[in-house]
């Protein structure tokens, strides 16, 4: 597909222009006269970024849409909505308002779908940066003619995890700070320190210890190939993400990650938090619980969540609880599914799993906080133990030559 300008007359000899998107001159020229109008001139279009942007792919850089976009498409189009304009208007305003060339390409490429007969849920999509929740809580509002108040839903939704990933993201970071700053000091003590001393203990000619020995023919061979060390401290690294990305290792990991303790617990707040506050937002806005489990499953991240949640789906289908075949798996906790339990017979589903998503998103921040507060004494403790251990190594040998010299 290529965008092409327009310009072209209407019934009433108005001069119309614009922008298309298709494989070539010809078949814009039919786009045009099916929609009643008489093309003039078609040429390509010239973008005023060096690359041409072309929806559905993305571009690298600014000219690329990106998940804030989306969740500040999703926040402005409920609040024009809700201000009384048309979709029509909505996406046009937001285009009209934006200095970002992706966004404008983007907005104008789903009001080109709405005039072509779509839906808004249908038009969504057609493009990748939408999640099924998302598309079916659209569709919801559609059919139920409250669209802005399921947009602020969807909004809220968004906000809620953003909040929780920040949060995540904010607690890692004094940790992973102290972590770099430690081994860059022992990185320049072994490279620039220790050097000295050896020329020091050389010219003495006194015999060294021999882990001390040992010390100084290591930091002699770091500071002289401190590239290769490098690397060959990055190659493990790389190669461990290499393997996390293909899907022997995710599926690996996935499954180490459920049985290991302390990890386990972390894994499965995070996913009974991610599963149930998906549940609670699309049964409370009229997706059937069938639907709602299947949109869940292609939300976990852990593949054993996404099998179990299909087989729950299935089970459904089948006429049975969905309670009943959650709680023999030994993934979600005991008390989401007794709670989940207790909503099928109330016919509350929606609001209990609201209930179990804010019970354990609580219980996912202190799991984060505990494991904080237990690393950064930990980090501390093991570059106090390297650190010390070169210092008092040195101390000592300097301490015995100069008693041999006394």
């Amino acid at each position: 597909m290529a965008m092409f300008e327009y310009t072209a007359l209407d019934t009433d000899n108005s001069v119309k222009e614009g922008v298309l998107d298709e494989p070539d001159k010809a078949a814009a020229a039919r786009h045009l006269m099916l929609q009643g109008l008489r093309p003039l001139e078609i040429k390509a279009h010239k973008s005023d970024r060096k690359k041409q942007f072309s929806l559905p792919v993305l571009q690298l850089g600014k000219n690329k849409i990106t998940k804030a976009d989306i969740d500040f498409f999703t926040k402005q189009i409920s609040l024009l909505l809700s201000a009384g304009l048309s979709l029509d208007a909505a996406l046009r305003t937001m285009r009209e308002n934006s200095q970002k060339e992706a966004f404008k390409q983007f907005t104008w490429s789903l009001e080109r779908d709405l005039k072509e007969g779509k839906s808004f849920s249908q038009a969504l999509a057609g493009y990748p940066y939408f999640s099924p929740m998302y598309i079916n809580i659209a569709k919801a509002g559609e059919e139920g003619g409250i669209l802005p108040a399921m947009l602020m839903k969807i909004s809220e939704y968004q906000s809620t995890f953003q909040e929780l990933k920040q949060f995540i993201i904010s607690a890692s970071i004094y940790p992973l700070f102290l972590l770099m700053v430690g081994i860059l000091a022992i990185l320049i003590l072994i490279t620039t320190i220790l050097p000295r001393f050896e020329i020091l203990f050389e010219g003495m000619g006194q015999q060294l210890p021999g882990h001390v020995a040992i010390m100084m023919v290591v930091a002699g061979f770091v500071s002289e190939n401190l590239i290769i060390c490098l690397l060959l401290f990055a190659a493990p690294i790389a190669g461990a993400v290499y393997y996390l990305k293909t899907p022997a290792g995710r599926e690996k990991v996935e499954r180490v990650s459920v049985k290991l303790p302390g990890v386990a617990g972390f894994v499965q707040a995070l996913e009974t938090t991610r599963i149930f506050r998906t549940l609670e937002v699309l049964v409370k806005n009229g997706v059937h619980l069938a639907t709602a489990l299947r949109i869940c499953s292609g939300i976990a991240v852990n593949h054993l969540y996404r099998n179990l949640l299909n087989r729950a789906t299935e089970a459904l289908k089948e006429g049975q609880r969905v309670s009943e075949k959650l709680k023999g798996e030994g993934l979600l906790p005991p008390l989401a599914v007794d709670l989940l339990a207790i909503g099928e017979e109330s016919g509350r589903v929606g609001e209990v799993c609201g209930q179990i998503a804010d019970h354990f998103d609580q219980e996912l921040r202190t799991r984060v906080k505990r494991l904080i507060a237990l690393v950064e004494p930990c980090f501390i403790l093991a570059i106090a133990l390297v650190a010390g251990y070169i210092v008092v190594s040195m101390l000592s040998v300097i301490l015995s030559i100069n008693e041999i010299a006394g």
